[in-house]
C-alpha cells in the first residue's frame, strides 16, 4: 500500500473527539478553584492550540504564571475531573476504527503522539476496543519530549520502527501537527474536520488535507507521499 509503513495519528481533533470532555473539565477544574470559568468558546479556542495542558491553563489564566503551585494544582485537579467526568464524552469521530482496521490489514503500524497525557490516551483507547490498533503510543508524561520537538521522532519513534521518514505519515488537525511534520521531515496531513483553525493551518502547507478520516488510505496507497502537488480529500 504505497511506501507509508508508519501512520503517526495526533489523538484529540484527529482519532477522538475530545473537545466536549475537555470544555466539561475544564469548567469544573476552574469552579473548584474558585476562578472564573472560562467562556466556551474562549476554551474551545485554546483546545484549537494543540498546546500541553499547562500551557492552555496558562492561556485561559495567565496569572497563573506568577504561581507555579497553583497551576500544578490546576493540572492534577483537571485530570482528576477528566478521569472521573471526562471520559464518558470521549467519543471517536466516524470512521476512526474502520480506517485504523484496514491500514492494520495492510500492514501499515499506527501510532499516537500527543501533548495529552498518556493515562487518559490509553483509557479511552481500552473503552473504545481500539487499544489493539494502535502500535505505540506517545503522551505527555515527565522526561518526554514534547510535539512539536523533533526528539520525539529520532529519540522514540526512529528506534523503535527503524524506518527513514519517508516512509512515515503524521496526521492532525492543529498547526502544531503541521510544523511538528516539518521539523522532522516527515509528510503531513491535516485533518480538517478537527479543532485546527483553516486559515492557519493551510498557510503552512500541509502536504495533503482530509475532511474525512476515512480518506486516509485513499492517501497511503500512494506510492509518492511527497508529491509536488497537494491533495485535498
Amino acid at each position: 500500500m504505497g511506501n507509508i509503513k508508519l501512520i503517526i495519528f495526533d489523538y484529540d481533533g484527529t482519532l477522538f473527539d475530545t473537545r466536549p470532555a475537555i470544555i466539561h473539565c475544564l469548567g469544573r477544574a476552574f469552579a473548584e478553584r474558585g476562578g472564573a470559568i472560562p467562556a466556551r468558546e474562549v476554551a474551545a479556542n485554546a483546545v484549537g492550540t494543540g498546546a500541553t495542558l499547562p500551557d492552555t491553563l496558562l492561556r485561559l489564566d495567565p496569572d497563573l504564571r506568577q504561581n507555579p503551585a497553583a497551576l500544578d494544582d490546576l493540572v492534577v485537579t483537571y485530570r482528576r475531573f477528566y478521569r472521573d467526568e471526562g471520559t464518558a464524552l470521549l467519543r471517536p469521530y466516524p470512521g476512526v476504527a474502520d480506517t485504523l482496521q484496514e491500514l492494520h490489514r495492510c500492514g501499515i503500524a499506527c501510532a499516537i503522539v500527543s501533548n495529552k497525557g498518556i493515562d487518559a490516551i490509553h483509557r479511552s483507547l481500552d473503552e473504545t476496543g481500539l487499544s489493539s490498533l494502535i502500535d505505540f503510543v506517545v503522551g505527555d508524561q515527565p522526561g518526554t519530549a514534547k510535539k512539536p520537538d523533533p526528539l520525539v521522532v529520532t529519540d522514540l519513534i526512529v528506534p523503535r520502527y527503524a524506518l527513514g521518514q519517508d516512509r512515515m505519515l503524521i496526521v492532525g488537525d492543529t498547526e502544531l501537527d503541521i510544523i511538528f511534520a516539518k521539523r522532522t521531515g516527515i509528510a503531513s496531513c491535516w485533518a480538517s474536520y478537527g479543532y485546527g483553525t483553516p486559515a492557519t493551518c493551510r498557510t503552512l502547507e500541509p502536504d495533503y488535507e482530509i475532511a474525512n478520516i476515512n480518506k486516509l488510505p485513499e492517501i497511503v496507497s500512494k506510492s509518492d507521499p511527497r508529491r509536488a502537488d497537494q491533495v485535498a480529500l
